[in-house]
């Protein structure tokens, strides 16, 4: 088993605590009756010297302030070991402090260095869990979606192949693009929502003259990236949260613009507005712990309710050339 190399510091701090140091092996029943015992001595020893220390200071003062009031009253009885006493009682007093500093210091590192540690596990920990959800949601694609276009492959091939081409065309693009796209982690603005559109293309074939949608940003936008899947998942929200849910159907608008340091990427659709679930799915959560996860604050997304009807989702990327 690796272990870690600690600060000798920490080291020392845990063995006269009886703490164990994480990543280690426990030591056996012997060695651990052995090292209690040796904290025991050390400990009894230590109170001694304190004690000691502590009986010198007072006697140290007692014949200080015998020795000065005789001084004061002008005697020619002034005990002879108070002018020896003083400075031992200052010399033990500034040894009693020196040690109580270095007992602090080496309390505080091992406080701070354990709390460092346990911040930095806890946050490997949620990035790897974060990045494990991540590949999880790369490699799988929602069946209910394959199987329902296929399906309406299947009724459109017996009276209407040329459409039915065209869908399996969409279908072809659109599979491509994901799983070339799936094996990066970020990708461009145009090659993203080339995605959508033929995602997009797709469900007009299931849900017909109910859903209607326009792609809009300026050419040179196309460049920029942004993390992959976030804007196909809102795009698949306004969908099935919106379009579907509405009786008439509505209409998906993508957008993306600049303004100032950042770039606006907009998924606003008309369908059936919010519910008593919107904002709060998995994959909305899934896109606020990537975007503080790869950009910390300085990205954020969006839900607001549209005019008159529907959704809008807004993601502000900071515009990092």
């Amino acid at each position: 088993m690796k272990t870690t190399k600690y600060p000798r510091i920490f080291a020392a701090a845990c063995w006269l605590f009886g703490a164990p140091l994480p990543d280690r092996q426990p030591a056996s029943g012997s060695r651990r009756t052995l090292e209690a015992a040796a904290r025991l001595l050390i400990a009894a020893v230590l109170c001694a010297a304190i004690g000691s220390l502590i009986t010198g200071i007072a006697e140290a003062s007692i014949d200080f302030v015998r020795g000065f009031n005789a001084g004061m009253n002008r005697s020619a009885d002034i005990p002879p070991e108070a002018s020896v006493n003083l400075p031992l009682g200052v010399l033990i007093g500034l040894s009693l402090m020196a040690m109580l500093l270095v007992q602090s210091r080496v309390l505080k590192s091992a406080i701070v260095y354990t709390g460092d540690r346990l911040n930095l596990e806890r946050e490997r920990a949620s990035r790897q869990e974060l990045e494990s959800t991540l590949r999880l949601l790369k490699a799988q694609i929602e069946p209910h979606f394959l199987f329902n276009t296929l399906g309406a492959v299947q009724q459109m091939a017996e009276d209407k192949a040329p459409q039915a081409a065209a869908l399996t065309s969409e279908l072809i693009t659109f599979l491509r693009a994901s799983m070339t796209s799936l094996r990066a982690d970020t990708i461009g603005l145009a090659e993203d929502c080339a995605i959508c559109e033929a995602y997009l293309r797709i469900m007009q074939a299931r849900l017909g003259q109910r859903l209607s949608f326009s792609i809009d940003y300026p050419m040179d936008l196309g460049a920029f990236t942004l993390p992959t899947t976030l804007l196909l998942t809102l795009v698949e929200n306004a969908v099935k949260h919106g379009i579907e849910r509405a009786p008439a159907g509505g209409r998906i608008d993508i957008s993306a613009q600049r303004q100032q340091d950042r770039v606006v990427v907009t998924v606003a659709d008309t369908g059936a507005g919010f519910g008593a679930t919107v904002g709060q799915g998995v994959g909305l959560q899934h896109i606020h712990d990537r975007l503080a996860l790869i950009y910390n604050d300085e990205a954020r997304l969006t839900i607001e309710e549209n005019a008159p009807t529907g959704v809008v989702a807004r993601l502000y990327l900071p515009n990092v050339e």
